[in-house]
Parts: C-alpha cells; sequence; structure tokens
C-alpha cells in the first residue's frame, strides 16, 4: 500500500464561501438554523428511531446512494455512492498498515492546526502529545471496522428519498451542533445570523456557571439534542443492528459535528458541553475526518473488487442478512 507519511496531503477545511456551489451551500445552511429546533429534533427522533422504513442490507440501502448528491458540500456534485468508495479507501491509505492494523506513526498532534492544538486544554494536549492514535487506543487490536465506517457513515442520507420520507437536504446533509444551546461563532455563517430566524433564538442563548443553553455543563455529547441529519440516523440503525464497537459509533453519531472537531474559524466549539469520554474520542475523529473530508481519490479499484471487499467487511460487522432502517 502507498501510505502517506504524514496527514498534510489532507485538507483541514471545507471551501463554503469561495465556491462554484456557493448559493446552493449557502440556501441549505440558511434553511437548517433557521429550522433546526429542539421540538423539529425530537419529532425526528421520535418517528426515525422506530426504524419502521424496512428491512434491508447495507448493499441494498448503499445502491440508493447513487442518485444523491449532498447539497451542502462546497466541493464536490458527485453522487454519494462514489463519495462512500472513496472515504473508505482514504481511510485505507491514510490509515491502515494492512486489512487489521492501524499504522503506528498516525501523530496525534499532527491532526490539529496549531491554533486548536495550543487551546486545548492541558491535560488533554498532554496526553495527545504522549501518543499516537494507536498507542492512545491500545485496546483496540482488530481495526478492520475503521475503514467500514467510512463507507457506511453518510448512508442516512437516504432520507432524501421518498421511500425514507424525502426530507428536504436541511435536515438531512450538512454540519451539525447543539440545538438548546447558544448558537457559535465557529459554525458555518455565522455572520449571516440565520439562527436569529429560529423559533427558538434567543430562548436558548444563556449560560452560566453549572448550565449551558438547556443543558448542565459537561453533560458529555449523547446527552444534547444534536441537529437532526443522516448521522443520528446512521447512529441509530447500526446501533441496533450492528456488532460494531462503541468507537465506532461514536464516529457514525458526531463525523459532522464540524464546530467541536474541525471549526472553519479554527476555535473549537461546544467545549462547555463535551465530557472527557468525548474528549478522549477527539483525536479518532480526527483521524477519521481527515480521510473523510478530502477523500475525492481519482483513481479506485475495480467494481467487483471493491463489492467483495466491502462485502466481507459488511459480513463480519453486520452478521444479519437484512437489518431494520
Amino acid at each position: 500500500m502507498n501510505q502517506t507519511s504524514n496527514t498534510e496531503s489532507f485538507g483541514e477545511f471545507r471551501n463554503y464561501t469561495d465556491s462554484k456551489f456557493q448559493d446552493r451551500v449557502e440556501r441549505t445552511y440558511r434553511e437548517m438554523q433557521t429550522n433546526q429546533t429542539v421540538d423539529f429534533v425530537k419529532a425526528k427522533k421520535e418517528h426515525y428511531f422506530r426504524l419502521a422504513h424496512g428491512s434491508m442490507n447495507v448493499y441494498e440501502v448503499f445502491k440508493l446512494l447513487e442518485d444523491i448528491v449532498d447539497e451542502s458540500d462546497p466541493d464536490s456534485d458527485m453522487p454519494q455512492i462514489i463519495h462512500a468508495y472513496q472515504s473508505a479507501e482514504s481511510i485505507f491509505e491514510f490509515a491502515m498498515k494492512n486489512e487489521t492494523e492501524l499504522r503506528d506513526d498516525l501523530v496525534i498532534k499532527d491532526l490539529f492546526k496549531e491554533k486548536a492544538w495550543n487551546e486545548l486544554p492541558s491535560k488533554w494536549r498532554d496526553l495527545f502529545e504522549q501518543n499516537t492514535i494507536k498507542s492512545l487506543y491500545k485496546d483496540i487490536t482488530d481495526w478492520s471496522w475503521f475503514p467500514l465506517v467510512g463507507f457506511i457513515h453518510d448512508l442516512g442520507k437516504v432520507m432524501l428519498l421518498p421511500s425514507f420520507g424525502e426530507l428536504q437536504q436541511w435536515c438531512v446533509v450538512g454540519d451539525t451542533y447543539p440545538v438548546g444551546a447558544p448558537f457559535s461563532s465557529s459554525n458555518v455563517f455565522f455572520d449571516k445570523n440565520f439562527s436569529h430566524l429560529s423559533s427558538d433564538y434567543p430562548k436558548y442563548e444563556k449560560q452560566d456557571s453549572q448550565t449551558f443553553g438547556k443543558y448542565l455543563r459537561c453533560c458529555g455529547f449523547d446527552a444534547v439534542d444534536m441537529t437532526w441529519g443522516h448521522d443520528e440516523y446512521i447512529y441509530e440503525v447500526m446501533r441496533q443492528g450492528s456488532n460494531l464497537n462503541k468507537e465506532a459509533l461514536y464516529l457514525l453519531r458526531y463525523h459532522s459535528f464540524y464546530p467541536w472537531h474541525t471549526p472553519q474559524n479554527g476555535t473549537m466549539a461546544y467545549l462547555e458541553l463535551a465530557s472527557d469520554f468525548d474528549w478522549y474520542m477527539l483525536p479518532l475523529l480526527k483521524a477519521f475526518q481527515k480521510a473523510d473530508l478530502y477523500s475525492k481519490t481519482p483513481d479506485l479499484p475495480p467494481q467487483d473488487v471493491l463489492e467483495a471487499k466491502y462485502t466481507a467487511l459488511l459480513n463480519k460487522y453486520i452478521p444479519a442478512e437484512r437489518i431494520s432502517w
């Protein structure tokens, strides 16, 4: 495998404001920041967590991505099925020594821009500086699930299709952030004040020494209502239907939480809500983001090779022939 020696070839930020897709991107975020409210999110969880859209194997659902384009992506208008293969193959290229082992030389500090690194709490910066990804998560002995997460992480975008509810783009794609909490300046298009159009504004724009919006400080992201989207949906599908480990499920749930793991302005947001577990998982989330965001690999193996490779991984971690969606 032709491995990269460091992370420099992988991009850090999406170009939201100077893109040929600028109009559609801005429209998507305007609608998201206007309409994603606490009540809206709770209603969508109540509906979709029933997993009542039929039983299918993952490849059946995967094939449905062929005609879906993410209108929040400022870098591409490729079908999501291509992005899925590219993300998975990029993880193999970037992070894997072989089919099951992680590379030894993934230095955690290299995953951060200097500003974000220097702003980390010293407790976590010291821990991260002393470890590579492999040594920090030393209890993981089989990493074959890591590229599989790249393969399935965007499957929740099938909610855009009629058979899955035909949701609009603004409540399926794009960066996620907590609802019921102060809207951070690290969110994209913060300066447009789209969030001020929300019916939740300014109800939750408050904080004190104990609370942040409607949440207790340091409660952990799992106790927070995030904007509804494909992350939360695929997390719930796989939580119920797979034997993926907690690390894989965490990546599925928070891979689009950019104001936390890769903020556009370089300042990490929503630290007020993070638990120790969220801080511990941050380097793994950063490693995944490196391969996911700029995974526009020009050359992929033949289709039959790809299908055989990922079918084997799916059979390993999702042994049931059909799962609920």
